[in-house]
């Protein structure tokens, strides 16, 4: 009991740090009423759609719960893939760990606390995505039995009703449990290791790899359509879903704890949680101190090469801006969270044209862009634009540009460089990570659409502008209140509420634009070249004046920072 105590106090430790603190006025309560309605609900209505009309359809052909099965499995591969990284900075990496290393207990349970907390913050967005599809699940069941929600609460054996409540906090748990073992066992096995890169590489390579491997599975996913995705999933012989049922074993058990009601099933899926938990632990009891030490000595190391390293000159410019990189670069949490995530768009855009470009619905819209279709040239350009909104949000470059800097926010201030100039730097850095990323995306688009060079250009031009409005408006939401009592760097990231109200502001702002292209497509009956060149004029006007606008309120907000 000791133990499970000494973990809780740290976790509660932990979570309090890094609790979302929203400031007192009221426009943050309607940008909060935005972050739940432009990104939470839409996600979860979507999730809770696919999950009734997949149930329905398979409900036909006998096997209802593939169609669930699936879904759990996709937020599983999502787990794994994002939560990688995070559990091994969290173990090893993350700041506090000199403060917490000298607390009187025992190593496995200080890692046994982190690793709770990781799990949390990862998983908190996902639990209302679980209980839509499991909605979206029992809404098919009550359609199917012809009976209303009140009817189907009597109906449905108690057996599904505990596992969908297990199911919501424990569907996350096994990637992430995969996660936690990877990192201590990775730390035992290269303890002779002195580079802190060469860990930073292989759990990078690791989670790649898992990444590639769940593409890979999904390559009969474009010969899959309307017609035929029923008879695909319900034989149970999609290569994804058996590829991911090996994988995540206990996820099947739930799901036929769900439809079957079995109670075995779903006392066998709770006791293989407890199984893999306690396996979690055994090998921090054994391995997990030498790690810590392991990282301790990697880091002495580093300072030493670090003071060793001859200086060069650079002007104020450039010096800011090259510390901007560093402090992303190597901060695995801004690493992970702010410059890899940026991969997300090349390698989703090359995995959709591999898998799909050659039959289906989107070899038909190939086929019209390539003749020049002008409804087709229309949405490449507002698909585009779409992605490029949302990526600068969604990686939080610039709506953490100043919250980065944590307790040391005072140098901004008090150092010799003007604002401006610091302000510049913080953009560019944002530009240097984002642009090639959509630069990338775009040109395997263009290669499968056979994109002339002249549109490539064009095109890369909007993004840009997208891109600096919604970098600006970021980093005018971070200055105006940035969150710096932070202990570890994944709390400057999930506590910052700049991040969800950048994302949400962006997410309406991406709609407003597509909306009103069309209507306006519509309704003005251009020529395309001709409409083309009013989006390009209407959208750098405004990103200019948006980053006219915003820098002389940043600049006001960097002279006001509260440096107490």
């Amino acid at each position: 009991m000791g133990g499970v105590g000494n973990s809780w106090l740290i976790f509660k430790m932990l979570q309090k740090n890094a609790r979302v603190r929203m400031p007192a006025k009221p426009i943050y309560c309607v940008l909060a009423v935005l972050v739940f309605g432009g990104i939470m609900l839409p996600c979860c209505v979507t999730v809770g759609v696919m999950s009734y009309v997949m149930t329905q359809a398979l409900a036909e052909v006998g096997s209802r719960g593939n169609g669930i099965l699936y879904e759990m499995q996709i937020l599983s591969v999502f787990s794994m893939v994002f939560g990688m990284l995070v559990v091994f900075n969290m173990l090893y990496f993350s700041s506090d760990r000199e403060h917490l290393v000298t607390f009187p207990v025992q190593a496995h349970h200080l890692m046994t606390a982190k690793f709770l907390f990781a799990y949390l913050m990862e998983s908190a967005m996902e639990f209302p995505v679980l209980l839509a599809a499991l909605i979206g699940y029992f809404a098919a069941l009550a359609e199917g039995a012809s009976c209303g929600a009140g009817a189907l609460l009597g109906q449905v054996s108690p057996v599904s009703w505990v596992a969908a409540l297990c199911g919501i906090f424990l569907v996350p748990l096994v990637p992430m449990l995969y996660c936690g073992m990877f990192s201590v066992v990775l730390m035992a096995c290269l303890k002779r290791v002195r580079s802190a890169q060469t860990f930073y590489r292989i759990s990078g390579v690791c989670m790649l790899g898992f990444a590639a491997l769940f593409l890979y599975s999904l390559r009969g996913m474009g010969q899959i359509n309307i017609e035929n995705y029923v008879e695909a999933l319900g034989s149970g012989q999609d290569l994804f879903l058996r590829t991911m049922n090996v994988i995540f074993f206990p996820v099947p058990w739930f799901t036929a704890a769900l439809d079957e009601v079995k109670a075995g099933y779903l006392l066998l899926y709770l006791g293989m949680h407890v199984a893999l938990f306690l396996l979690f632990v055994l090998l921090g009891k054994q391995w997990y101190q030498q790690g810590l030490y392991t990282v301790g000595a990697l880091g002495n190391a580093a300072a030493t090469r670090g003071a060793r390293r001859p200086g060069r000159r650079h002007s104020l410019f450039v010096a800011c801006l090259l510390r901007e990189l560093r402090v992303l670069l190597r901060t695995r949490a801004f690493a992970g969270n702010c410059v890899y995530v940026n991969l997300i768009w090349p390698a989703g855009t090359f995995a959709l044209f591999y898998f799909t470009s050659d039959h289906g619905n989107l070899a038909s819209f190939v086929g019209m862009y390539r003749i020049g279709k002008e409804r087709a040239e229309l949405a490449v350009m507002l698909a585009l634009l779409f992605a490029a909104f949302i990526a600068t949000a969604m990686n939080s470059l610039s709506s953490t540009a100043f919250s980065r800097e944590g307790k040391q926010i005072g140098l901004l201030k008090y150092i010799p460089v003007p604002y401006m100039t610091q302000l510049r730097a913080k953009a560019c850095a944002s530009a240097i990570f984002t642009m090639p990323a959509l630069l990338a995306m775009e040109g395997i688009a263009a290669y499968y659409l056979g994109m002339s060079l002249s549109k490539i250009v064009f095109y890369a031009a909007l993004m840009l502008a997208a891109h600096m409005i919604a970098s600006a408006v970021g980093m005018l939401m971070d200055s105006g209140m940035p969150y710096v009592t932070w202990d570890d760097e994944y709390s400057a990231l999930r506590g910052n509420v700049s991040t969800f109200f950048n994302m949400a502001v962006m997410m309406f702002a991406a709609g407003a634009v597509i909306g009103l292209s069309l209507l306006l497509y519509e309704a003005l009956k251009w020529p395309l070249p001709a409409y083309s060149l009013l989006v390009f004029v209407v959208l750098w006007g405004t990103a200019v004046g948006t980053v006219l606008l915003t820098d002389v309120r940043i600049l006001e907000n960097m002279e006001d920072l509260d440096c107490g």
